[in-house]
């Protein structure tokens, strides 16, 4: 069924539940699309536990050829994701979706900085990795010109 932007706005995470919910394993686009909005809508107001659960379904309802045919989303579902288990502490999960961004070659390295500020943010205050955290930022920033 047809709903509205404003109404999909209104009950966005009750849609996004049901559709994960009800299309496990699923490929399409448009509800990869509603699963980012809500993980932009939870990141917004900071419930990252959900941030990550959208974002990752959002990955997982992508096709396999996601960074050529839908870049963009694929790069801000797993910004987002990256973003998230940061927050949460759960750091390997971080660094995971980190690399499937980082080593995209057809990505910007504009388009990557959310990736890279999460993988500093891990490196230099969770693991105290101080001289790596600057080797990092003067790489992107080499890249940068």
């Amino acid at each position: 069924q047809e709903l509205s932007e404003n109404k999909l706005k209104t009950c966005l995470f009750e849609v996004a539940n049901l559709l994960n919910t009800a299309t496990s394993g699923v490929t399409n686009i448009e509800y990869a699309k509603i699963n980012l909005m809500a993980a932009e809508k939870a990141r917004f107001i900071s419930a990252f536990d959900n941030c990550s659960n959208h974002a990752s379904k959002g990955i997982s309802m992508l096709p396999s050829d996601k960074w050529e045919s839908h870049p963009e989303m694929a790069v801000r579902l797993y910004s987002l994701a990256a973003e998230a288990e940061r927050f949460l502490g759960r750091y390997s999960q971080t660094e995971i979706y980190c690399c499937e961004v980082l080593a995209q070659k057809s990505i910007s390295i504009l388009q990557k900085k959310d990736v890279y500020l999460a993988k500093l943010d891990r490196m230099a205050n969770a693991e105290l990795r101080y001289d790596d955290a600057i080797r990092l930022c003067l790489t992107v920033l080499k890249e940068l010109g």
